[in-house]
């Protein structure tokens, strides 16, 4: 979660690529070159541990634009598959 979360703070879309599950990835991410993330705070989080093959976070991501300050709040499901982690999907809240 947090590898992404700084992902998406330095604009690298190509690992939020690699770290998306394929059967939900898409074609191409496209970056808001606007957003400054300014923080990521992790609400809770259910599995995901050492022996775990799923996980959810709820998480905020706190954000800045020329419309000012933005909240992301997302809860996350992620897989894993041959010991890596994978970006399922998301709800918004």
């Amino acid at each position: 979660m947090r590898s992404r979360y700084t992902a998406f703070a330095t604009g690298d879309a190509a690992y939020l690529r690699r770290s998306w599950h394929p059967r939900t990835r898409p074609e191409r991410v496209d970056l808001a070159p606007e957003l400054r993330w300014l923080r990521l705070d992790v609400l809770d989080k259910e599995a995901g541990g050492p022996f775990d093959v799923e996980g959810t976070v709820l998480f905020e991501a706190i954000h800045r634009d020329a419309g000012g300050r933005g909240v992301l709040r997302e809860r996350s499901r992620f897989v894993r598959e041959d010991g890596d982690w994978y970006y399922l999907d998301g709800t918004v809240f």
